[in-house]
C-alpha cells in the first residue's frame, strides 16, 4: 500500500534525487530522500519556535472578569477559592461538634459515635476530625 500526502512539499535542492518517477505538465518529477528532508522539516521547526520564543513580546491578551493567566500563557476561569481569597479556606466549628484527632476520630467512630473526618477537606499536617454531640430533634 502506498502513503498518499496530500499537502505542499517544501524542500532544498539538495533533497532531490536524480531518478525521475514522472511528469506533471512537461516538468519532471524526481524521487526525494525522505529522510534528509524529515531531518529539514524538524530542524526549521525547531528554528521557527526559538525566532518566535525569543522576539514575542509578552502576553498581553485583555482578561475578563472571572479569567487568570496560568504560568503556560493558558488563559482559563478563575475558581471560586481564587476569586474570593484565603477567606473561602477558613473553617468554622460547628455547635456541639468537638475537634479531635483522626486517631481519636477512628476510635470514636468504632465504638459507634458519629464522626466527620476531614470536614476541611485538609489531609496530612493540620487534618482533623470532629465528634457530634449534638442531640436530633
Amino acid at each position: 500500500m502506498s502513503t498518499l500526502k496530500l499537502d505542499i512539499q517544501h524542500t532544498h535542492g539538495k533533497n532531490l534525487r536524480d531518478k525521475i518517477v514522472g511528469e506533471f505538465c512537461g516538468s519532471p518529477i524526481r524521487e526525494l530522500y525522505r529522510h534528509e528532508v524529515e531531518i529539514d522539516q524538524t530542524v526549521e521547526t525547531a528554528r521557527t519556535i526559538e525566532i518566535n520564543r525569543r522576539s514575542n513580546p509578552p502576553f498581553t491578551a485583555e482578561l475578563l472578569p472571572g479569567e487568570v493567566i496560568c504560568e503556560d500563557n493558558v488563559i482559563r476561569r478563575g475558581t471560586t477559592a481564587e476569586a474570593l481569597g484565603e477567606v473561602f479556606y477558613d473553617y468554622e466549628l460547628p455547635e456541639g461538634a468537638v475537634k479531635v484527632t483522626i486517631e481519636k476520630g477512628r476510635e470514636l467512630a468504632a465504638a459507634g459515635q458519629e464522626i466527620t473526618f476531614r470536614p476541611n477537606r485538609v489531609v496530612g499536617q493540620g487534618e482533623f476530625a470532629i465528634l457530634h454531640t449534638e442531640v436530633a430533634a
